[in-house]
C-alpha cells in the first residue's frame, strides 16, 4: 500500500497521465439473490452490438454446467470461459466539458464545488456510460464487454444517468432520450411467468438471458434484491423529473411486485430443471436497503426491518451486529447506498458508522488502506464478497458461493469513496486519495485493487455509478439523492 507522500504525488500527476493499455471483456458479475445455479447464456450471433452502438464488444458465453444449489442470499452471474481482449478507443484525459451553462442543468440543492480531480473521475465514470450504453435498448451493460445486466445493475445505471445530468456534465435532452429508452425497454421486459423480470437481460436485444431464456417462462426466476433497488431509483426518477411518471407508473402497474413479499419479508425465485424455489431473499444491510423500494410502494415489508433475531460480535473491540443465517454476506455496499441514495436517518440495522470506524481502526493497525465491498473481479471466480465478518471470520473474502478466497480484493473503489464523502476527517480523505491513485492510468474508473496490489480492471457499471453518485451526494452538501 502506498505511503502519503507517495499517494499525494500520485494525486499530483493524475491530471496529466493518459496512459491507456489495452481493455479487457470481463465476464458479468452482477447481484442480489439466492439459490445460485445461474447458468451463463449461450450467446447468439445477433446479440452483437448493432453498428449504431458507440463500442466494439466481445461477447462471452459457456456451454451449460451443473452448479450447486445453495440458499437464496445475492446474485452473481459468472461465465465459464476465460476474457477476451476487447479494443477501446483511447479516449484524452481531460475534465468535463459542459454542453450548456451548468446552472441550467444542475441540482438545485447541490450546494459544494468539486475538486479538479473529482472532476476527472466523473470524466472517466462518464466514458464508461458513453461506451457500454446500448441504443437499441436505453441498458448500459454491467461489464464492460459482456452486454447483459440485472435490475440492480440497471438500476445503477439510471443511477449514472441521473448523476451526469445533476453534476452538470451532460444535457437534459441527452439525459431524458437515455432514460424515455430504457423506460419502455422496462416496460416491454418479457416477465418471468409475467409476474416479474427475470434476474438478468441482455442489454442489446432487452431479452431474458441465463437458464430458460429462450423458454415460455422467459427465464429462471426474479431477485426479490434486485428489484427494490431499482424501485428506489424509480421513485427518485419519478421525484426529480415528474413529468416521467406517468411512464413509471405504467411499469409499476404491469409488475406484480407484491408476488415478492411473503410474511412481510423479501422472497425470491429461482427456477431449476426439478423445481421452482421461493425463499427468502437478504441479509443484514442489503434485505433493509432493498426492503427500503417495497415501501415506496406502501407494500408491508415490516418484518424485513425488525433486528431482534441478529447476533452481536466484538470485531476490534467494536461491537458489531451479525446475520446469523446461512450466506450472511456483510459488505458495505448496502449501507452506503442507503445512505447516499435516501437517508442518513439512524435505524437499528444500520451500522455504517461501526464499520467505518472497523476499517479505520484496521488502518492504524497495520498503515494499509481497505475497503471491503461486493465487487466484480478480472478473474476466476468474476465476483466475491469481500466481508467484514462472515461466519466467525473477520475480513472474510467468499464467492457467492460462500468458497474463500485467498487472493482477493481487499480495496473498493467504490465503496472507498463512498466512505470518503460521507465522511470527513484525514483517514477518509486518504480513502478518496488512493482512488484517485488507482485510476489515474484508465480511461474508466477501475474496480480496486486485489490484496497482492495490482489493479483489479473489471470495468462495471456499479462503481462508475456509485462514484458519480457519490460526488452528486456530496455537491448536495451530503443529503440524500431522494431527499429535497
Amino acid at each position: 500500500m502506498l505511503d502519503k507522500s507517495t499517494l499525494n504525488i500520485a494525486v499530483c500527476s493524475f491530471a496529466i497521465l493518459s496512459t491507456v493499455g489495452n481493455h479487457f471483456a470481463w465476464g458479468n458479475t452482477t447481484q442480489n439473490d439466492a439459490a445460485i445455479q445461474i447458468q451463463p447464456e449461450q450467446q447468439k450471433s445477433q446479440l452483437h452490438s448493432p453498428e449504431s452502438q458507440r463500442v466494439s464488444r466481445v461477447i462471452l458465453g459457456s456451454e451449460n454446467s451443473n452448479q450447486t444449489t445453495i440458499q437464496f442470499q445475492r446474485r452473481a452471474v459468472i461465465p465459464q470461459v476465460k476474457p477476451k481482449n476487447v479494443s477501446i478507443p483511447v479516449a484524452q484525459e481531460t475534465a468535463p466539458q459542459y454542453s450548456d451553462p451548468p446552472e441550467k442543468l444542475a441540482d438545485k440543492a447541490m450546494q459544494v464545488s468539486l475538486t479538479r480531480y473529482e472532476k476527472l473521475l466523473i470524466s472517466k465514470a462518464q466514458r464508461y456510460i458513453d461506451k457500454n450504453w446500448n441504443e437499441s435498448t436505453g441498458l448500459i451493460d454491467s461489464v464492460q464487454g459482456y452486454t447483459h445486466a440485472t435490475m440492480w445493475d440497471i438500476a445503477s445505471g439510471i443511477a449514472a444517468i441521473m448523476a451526469l445530468e445533476a453534476l452538470g456534465v451532460s444535457n437534459q435532452q441527452v439525459t431524458e432520450l437515455r432514460l424515455g429508452k430504457l423506460l419502455s425497454t422496462l416496460h416491454q421486459l418479457p416477465l418471468y411467468k409475467g409476474k416479474l423480470p427475470n434476474r438478468q437481460y441482455n442489454t442489446v436485444t432487452g431479452q431474458p438471458s441465463g437458464r430458460f431464456s429462450q423458454t415460455s417462462s422467459h427465464g429462471n426466476g426474479w431477485s426479490a434484491l434486485d428489484l427494490g433497488r431499482l424501485y428506489i431509483w424509480l421513485a427518485i426518477v419519478a421525484k426529480k423529473k415528474p413529468h416521467l411518471a406517468a411512464d413509471i407508473e405504467l411499469i409499476k402497474k404491469k409488475w406484480q411486485l407484491s408476488t415478492a413479499v411473503h410474511k412481510k419479508t423479501l422472497y425470491g425465485t429461482k427456477l431449476t430443471s426439478k423445481n421452482e424455489y421461493f425463499r427468502q431473499e437478504g441479509r443484514l444491510g442489503y434485505l433493509q436497503y432493498a426492503a427500503t423500494g417495497y415501501r415506496l410502494m406502501n407494500l408491508d415489508v415490516d418484518n424485513a426491518f425488525m433486528c431482534n433475531k441478529l447476533d452481536k460480535v466484538t470485531l476490534d473491540n467494536i461491537k458489531l451486529q451479525i446475520d446469523p443465517r446461512n450466506l450472511p454476506f456483510l459488505t458495505l455496499d448496502p449501507f452506503l447506498l442507503y445512505t447516499i441514495e435516501v437517508s442518513n436517518d439512524p435505524s437499528c440495522w444500520n451500522q455504517l458508522n461501526k464499520l467505518y470506524q472497523l476499517h479505520e481502526a484496521k488502518y492504524n493497525l497495520n498503515n494499509r488502506l481497505t475497503a471491503y465491498a461486493e465487487d466484480s473481479l478480472s478473474k476466476s471466480p468474476w465476483f466475491l464478497y469481500n466481508n467484514i465478518y462472515y461466519q466467525g471470520k473477520a475480513w472474510h473474502s467468499v464467492s457467492h458461493s460462500g468458497k474463500p478466497l485467498g487472493e482477493s480484493q481487499s480495496f473498493s473503489n467504490k465503496a472507498a469513496f463512498a466512505l470518503s464523502v460521507i465522511y470527513q476527517s484525514e483517514y477518509s480523505q486518504s480513502l478518496a486519495t488512493q482512488v484517485i491513485t488507482n485510476s489515474a492510468q484508465h480511461t474508466e474508473i477501475p474496480t480496486g485493487l486485489y490484496r497482492d496490489g495490482k489493479t483489479n480492471t473489471a470495468y462495471n457499471i456499479n462503481t462508475n455509478s456509485l462514484i458519480l453518485v457519490s460526488l452528486w451526494y456530496k455537491a448536495r452538501n451530503r443529503r440524500a439523492i431522494f431527499e429535497e
